[in-house]
């Protein structure tokens, strides 16, 4: 089979590899199993790439067509995946840096309440057909205006 790398490697070096990646693999999912790690960061799909190009590796030196087919598919899945949970992280962190800066302002501003008191003043919603007990009108008395 011919080597795809041009560093003259033997067949224990390339089984090396693919055993590494072997133990990559079990490692992810035992963390991921024991939640250690999980599904949705970035760390599970970088040790699935990792996990899937050192088999695809050890493969060049003796090619089976199945194990390459699934090597590229967890390297195709893992790619978008990573960018993303990156892209995902950097909108998160504008995000924050928004409501911190909401925040200071609303700190030097004394007109304006915290966020925290905001819902302790908001007024209760009403159905319009409330009004004060004490009125005439609430206790069923009828008012004629005309006199």
């Amino acid at each position: 089979m011919t080597d795809f790398f041009p560093v003259a490697l033997d067949a224990a070096h390339y089984q090396f590899v693919g055993l590494l990646g072997f133990a990559l693999y079990v490692a992810m999912y035992t963390c991921l199993s024991l939640r250690i790690v999980h599904s949705d960061q970035i760390r599970y799909f970088l040790g699935n790439l990792t996990a899937a190009t050192m088999v695809l590796i050890s493969l060049s030196h003796e090619f089976n067509l199945a194990s390459a087919l699934i090597q590229m598919f967890w390297i195709t899945m893992s790619i978008p995946a990573i960018v993303l949970r990156l892209a995902h992280r950097r909108s998160d962190r504008r995000a924050d840096a928004a409501t911190r800066a909401a925040s200071r302002a609303a700190a030097k501003d004394p007109r304006r309440p915290a966020a925290s008191e905001w819902t302790a003043q908001a007024p209760r919603a009403t159905t319009g057909r409330e009004c004060d007990p004490e009125e005439p009108a609430a206790r069923g008395y009828r008012i004629d205006t005309a006199a």
